[in-house]
């Protein structure tokens, strides 16, 4: 308690967060309700990309959030903050004396269970900070009983913070079975029940999906859902599955690694004969990479082409003729065009455009997004990025460069105009 001539006052609690997709969002305003309803002095409720680092020491308490991404990443709006955190609060641990908690969103599927609340947690820790209770967590899209929960959450951080409760310890390393019981699922069940589905499906796989996606429910593309097909799963901090060390790489980056590899091998005989000199194969963010010689010489896919004039496309029509080649897909409006990235933002697999629900489809683990790229069902995050484009005035045809992109949540989508940019002015 600070006081003031004679007088308590409450401490001032400060919520900062940030979001892709607006679960997490979700989760700041859920906490929040249930912070206020314990009489909580909440002086804010900002997203990381508002505010710096320096108004974290301007609060008593400290309640902080962010999606998972990946495989236990930080979400890319949260690692300027972290950083910032590290450098400029972690010495002289500037946040002592304060009181705080951790949420996040997360997803089953990965081998480590929302490992951004124990990322959160040991910065604010390294700055300091006092962890007072165990970290929130959870499972993709919201339902009222995780919203509910994240309101219990909120009030009872204030409870905790007063004397009222006493502070919890961690648990470490809490498995998926125990995430189920705090939603009151139970583990046994539900694994049966989705190994039965499989069964009869005859596909073991089937059977792990199941497990995790209940039928899917087709959206309304004249609004976002708020209720969505997937069941939402609170759980307490440290979480995992598996213990993952720093020498390993995230799933995704497996996969890619796995892909290319083979390629290397099937064609490692004929390389070899042509490139005596040597040579290696390995990936980038941008896609494959074969370095040739002593010479070190770096050849990576182009990201700049061309795709036809303007007139080649057709008005209020989704073009996908250049999934398969660039990875692309164009929409002509009658007042420009753009060109979207075939990336879901959730695991980074392809999209597929469904013309009869007129949405694009991904087939890993359901992300959905609007015709401009707009996330509105599944894990995905955030939307897809739209590329840069121009018009090459030697022969007029549209050019395309996926070196560069554009993100909706950054409000880079307007960047464009007659002579290009995030879309091309018509």
């Amino acid at each position: 308690m600070r006081f003031v001539a004679g007088e308590a006052m409450a401490k001032s609690i400060l919520i900062v967060y940030s979001t892709g997709g607006g679960n997490t969002k979700n989760s700041a305003e859920a906490i929040a309700e249930g912070v206020k309803q314990a009489g909580g002095n909440l002086i804010g409720v900002k997203n990381v990309t508002e505010i710096a680092v320096e108004e974290l020491t301007k609060a008593d308490c400290i309640l902080m959030g962010e999606p998972t991404w990946g495989d236990g990443e930080h979400y890319d709006d949260f690692l300027p903050f972290d950083k910032a955190m590290k450098e400029k609060l972690a010495p002289g641990k500037k946040l002592a004396g304060k009181q705080a908690a951790a949420f996040a969103g997360c997803d089953r599927a990965y081998s480590i269970f929302g490992n951004a609340v124990d990322m959160i947690e040991d910065r604010l820790m390294e700055c300091g900070a006092e962890i007072m209770q165990q970290g929130v967590k959870v499972e993709l899209e919201h339902n009222e009983h995780s919203l509910n929960f994240c309101r219990k959450w909120g009030h009872d951080f204030v409870k905790r913070i007063n004397g009222e409760m006493p502070k919890q310890p961690y648990i470490p390393r809490m498995s998926h079975d125990d995430a189920d019981r705090v939603k009151g699922i139970d583990p046994a069940s539900r694994k049966k029940g989705a190994a039965a589905a499989g069964a009869a499906a005859g596909n073991v796989k089937a059977a792990v999906t199941n497990a995790k996606q209940p039928g899917s429910v087709r959206p309304k593309p004249e609004a976002k859902a708020n209720l969505l097909p997937y069941k939402a799963t609170v759980a307490p901090a440290r979480t995992f599955e598996k213990k993952f060390t720093a020498g390993e790489i995230s799933r995704r980056r497996f996969v890619q690694a796995g892909t290319y590899g083979g390629i290397a091998l099937i064609s490692g005989a004929v390389a070899a004969f042509f490139f005596p000199g040597g040579f290696q194969v390995g990936f980038t963010r941008n896609g494959p990479y074969f370095s040739i010689g002593s010479k070190n010489v770096l050849f990576e896919p182009p990201t700049r082409f061309k795709i036809g004039t303007i007139d080649e496309y057709m008005v209020g029509k989704v073009d996908t003729r250049w999934q398969t080649k660039y990875r692309i897909w164009v929409v002509r409006e009658p007042s420009k065009l753009y060109v979207g990235l075939l990336l879901c933002t959730h695991l980074g697999c392809t999209p597929d455009w469904k013309e009869s629900e007129n949405k694009f489809k991904c087939p890993c683990h359901g992300s959905g997004y609007y015709v401009d790229g707009v996330n509105f069902e599944g894990p995905a995050p955030r939307p897809m990025e739209h590329c840069d484009v121009s018009i090459d005035p030697s022969d007029g045809q549209v050019v395309v460069d996926k070196g560069r992109t554009y993100r909706k949540e950054k409000g880079e989508w307007t960047q464009g105009g007659p002579q290009g940019g995030a879309y091309i002015a018509l």
